[in-house]
């Protein structure tokens, strides 16, 4: 079986970031059938390829607490990431609606309108920690060939979304210094990548498709298909 698949650029924008020719529910039941394995792919796709997404439950070590989307390995860099995936998208409640051939200057705003949102709504002190995105600061048991490994935590977001200044650089990274959001807290930057962003500069470089290793969705698709003879 072929586990890359190819997936238009364009379409995936117009579909999740503008309501293209989407009815209610769509996109919720897209993204259920993509899940985290997209948002998961194009951060790799960004690294070009050289992390690994493991298949290991992303759990605490203890008999309760939160659970965490991938471990995403980076064994040139001796780092291993305790990743939470979000799908939001301009579907979403509060989204806001953003085209595949929008400006700079479009993108920079929506991007604000989106990070002072995830400031005030997730990462705001007088709010009750953690959260459903806050989670990813809670440290996870390592998987046992990984333990040496500097541990750092890191949020992918479907939506387009940037602590940089700049707004339109889609991995960027937000200081914990002073926050103080939860208490058993051990790191002092929170990762952040943006899925719409990275593949809307590809998109502005001329990129037309984007080929990611996707075996679940290759499956899922297979199955459909099966169903729909």
């Amino acid at each position: 079986m072929n586990k890359n698949m190819k997936l238009n650029i364009k379409e995936l924008l117009d579909f999740f970031d503008d309501k293209k020719d989407s009815q209610k529910g769509d996109a919720n039941a897209i993204m259920a059938i993509l899940g985290e394995e997209l948002n998961a792919a194009v951060y790799k796709h960004f690294r070009n390829n050289k992390v690994e997404i493991l298949s290991n439950s992303v759990l605490p070590g203890t008999v309760k607490g939160k659970w965490l989307d991938r471990w995403i390995v980076d064994i040139k860099n001796k780092k291993l990431y305790q990743c939470e995936i979000k799908n939001w998208a301009a579907t979403a409640i509060g989204g806001k609606q953003l085209k595949s051939n929008a400006n700079n200057e479009e993108i920079k705003k929506v991007v604000n309108y989106y990070w002072n949102r995830e400031l005030k709504i997730r990462f705001s002190k007088e709010l009750e920690h953690p959260n459903h995105v806050t989670k990813v600061l809670l440290k996870m048991k390592s998987p046992k060939e990984f333990e040496k490994l500097k541990v750092e935590p890191l949020v992918i977001y479907w939506m387009p979304v940037s602590s940089d200044k700049n707004g339109l650089n889609p991995s960027s990274i937000l200081s914990l210094k002073g926050l103080n959001l939860i208490k058993e807290n051990k790191f002092t930057e929170l990762n952040i990548f943006s899925v719409s962003l990275y593949i809307r500069e590809l998109y502005r470089k001329g990129k037309k498709i984007i080929e990611l290793d996707m075996p679940c969705f290759e499956h899922r698709v297979k199955l459909l298909n099966n169903l729909s003879n």
